[in-house]
């Protein structure tokens, strides 16, 4: 998780809301990385968690409070004699750079108040937590030395210098048209680029998110002037909702990890990414935190597999097309052995071609003779050719019919690495690609990941929806979950998930039968696509035939619905189901 300089903007708002007055009482370190401050307000207790971890640093209030190790740490104890009950009266962003410092007063000697500084420095793998006291480092959570930095040592006993100012126009602190002024008509690299170096507050996340907004490309290289105005619009909205601090959504990888909390509705999603949206901050930074991401080496590694499969598969397919037309030409053999025979009186041999009229159409044709063979043995020989050309024909069309089903099936798989969000769903598709012979079976017993379970949506009291993630899940979902008046759902020749409505109504709610097909269209390969086709039917009507690969299904009496699959409605659908 990254969070830009825009969300510490609206975390040290929150913060200040929350915690500024409250008193020191407890610190603890539940990780080397985190430390846990419990505090007094004037009518109950908070704890905030600083999170410094190099993957995903943060700053949030857990909704409970973390186990902590029996032995504390020595920086734990430092904490423990230096802020313990003090006072935290002051929390500052450093511009809108990534570093929040919180100033906590204490009694000291002579009832003299002390100020000591808290540094947090959000700053991505060298994320660090710094205590001060008049500019002087007191100690840190990671130390820094002249050898690893020339800039700034971060040492007990030295002084603390902030990190290089950033260079640029803070993005909420400057007029929207100041900001697109400021960028050049061409660029050698791309604008995006420049939009960021110009800028201070955002990364490339919101960059891109602006450039979508404007319909500007990422690559574009020059600005025209439309363009111009679209970028200032774009800006002036960011500003604008930024300002509200009604919305904020975490954009979720592939890998199910968080990438970063946007401050703002978000309208550009990357292939394969998701957005979840909140009304609150410290509840977008909870559902971050508690993400079970997958392994991504693994993930990689099942991508990369079936991919490289789907493209074999595609030139074998091309291939045996090819071979196909060739094939197809068979009768042509067979008119050409014919005419030869009714014309063997013109023929002789040693000849190495001939013109005759077809015995069929009465066209001239040019035909090839093997110089060596007598007339009737060059008819023969395109009578070999007519018969090995009809059985390449029967066995091309079986190749044919055998590559585009394990075509289907793999882009079936490839459909469910797109829905993969955890560990054991990953771990059906290996299973899955393993006992289909893509990948080796280890010779180790593996430790089993966990059961996988397919999505739930409590859509209303009466009516359930579930979502199978992979081809396991889609026959659980479909043959154990579903009973005959259950409606079933599922995109229309597009590999994807299979839908089903369950409901303790004759039938279901219109919304709840939108909301599935929306769904359907979402979780398949069809997910960039527009007015995508998903055809519903009851479960009755679906059938598995007997010895077919896992996710395949025949089916009849189906209804054709049609759903453009926006990712902010079905991220909203399945935010309200798991609030039901």
């Amino acid at each position: 998780m990254n969070l830009e300089g825009i969300t510490l903007a609206q975390l040290t708002g929150m913060l200040k809301q929350e915690i500024l007055g409250g008193i020191i009482y407890k610190i603890s370190m539940p990780t080397s990385h985190a430390v846990l401050l419990q505090l007094r307000r004037e009518q109950d207790t908070l704890a905030v968690l600083l999170d410094l971890s190099g993957s995903a640093p943060a700053i949030y209030l857990p909704d409970k409070l973390p186990a902590n190790p029996d032995t504390p740490p020595a920086f734990c104890m430092l904490l423990r004699k230096q802020l313990e009950e003090g006072r935290i009266t002051n929390i500052e962003q450093v511009g809108l750079d990534r570093i929040l410092i919180l100033e906590v007063d204490l009694l000291g000697a002579g009832a003299r108040i002390t100020t000591k500084k808290l540094v947090v420095e959000l700053t991505g793998k060298n994320a660090n937590l710094i205590l001060t006291e008049k500019d002087t480092i007191i100690d840190s959570l990671k130390h820094i030395s002249a050898q690893i930095n020339s800039y700034r040592v971060i040492l007990p006993g030295q002084k603390y210098l902030l990190p290089p100012p950033q260079k640029g126009l803070p993005v909420l602190g400057t007029d929207s048209d100041t900001i697109v002024t400021s960028l050049p008509d061409v660029v050698d690299r791309n604008l995006l680029h420049s939009f960021i170096t110009t800028t201070t507050g955002i990364g490339k996340a919101s960059a891109e998110q602006i450039f979508y907004q404007a319909g500007i490309p990422a690559k574009a290289t020059f600005l025209t002037p439309s363009d111009r105005h679209n970028l200032q619009t774009a800006v002036a909205k960011l500003q604008k909702d930024c300002a509200a601090g009604t919305t904020f959504s975490v954009l979720i990888s592939a890998q199910n990890r968080c990438q970063t909390i946007f401050p703002y509705p978000a309208v550009f999603i990357p292939k394969g990414s998701q957005i979840q949206t909140f009304t609150k901050l410290n509840d977008a930074l909870l559902f971050a935190v508690q993400l079970e991401p997958i392994q991504l080496p693994e993930h990689d590694l099942l991508q990369k597999t079936v991919t490289a499969e789907i493209q074999k598969l595609q030139k074998k397919l091309q291939a045996l097309q090819s071979d196909l037309a060739k094939a197809d030409k068979a009768e042509d053999q067979k008119f050409i052995a014919d005419t030869l025979m009714a014309n063997l009186y013109q023929l002789k041999q040693g000849q190495t071609h001939c013109e005759l009229p077809s015995i069929y159409t009465g066209e001239r044709l040019q035909i090839t003779l093997n110089p060596n063979l007598n007339p009737s043995g060059n008819a023969q020989h395109y009578y070999k050719r007519y018969n090995k050309f009809k059985r390449a024909q029967e066995e091309i069309q079986g190749q044919l019919q055998t590559t585009l089903a394990t075509l289907d099936y793999l882009n079936s798989i490839d459909a469910s690495l797109l829905s993969a969000t955890t560990r054991p769903d990953v771990e059906d598709i290996k299973q899955e690609l393993r006992q289909a012979g893509f990948l080796p079976t280890p010779r180790k017993k593996q430790i089993p990941a966990g059961k996988s379970q397919p999505l739930r949506l409590a859509f209303s009291k009466q009516t359930t929806i579930y979502i199978g993630k992979n081809n396991k899940q889609n026959d659980y979902v479909t043959f154990k979950l579903g009973t005959g008046n259950d409606y079933w759902l599922h995109t229309k020749n597009i590999p994807g998930s299979h839908v089903l409505i369950k409901t303790n109504l004759p039938a279901p709610e219109q919304e709840a039968l939108q909301a599935a097909v929306l769904l359907a269209a979402y979780f398949s390969k069809g997910r960039a696509g527009s007015q995508v086709p998903v055809d519903c039917a009851q479960r009755k009507y679906v059938k598995k035939p007997a010895g077919s690969k896992p996710g395949f299904v025949i089916y009849t009496h189906q209804t054709t619905y049609y759903a453009t699959p926006e990712a902010k409605k079905v991220q909203a659908l399945l935010t309200t189901a798991t609030k039901n």
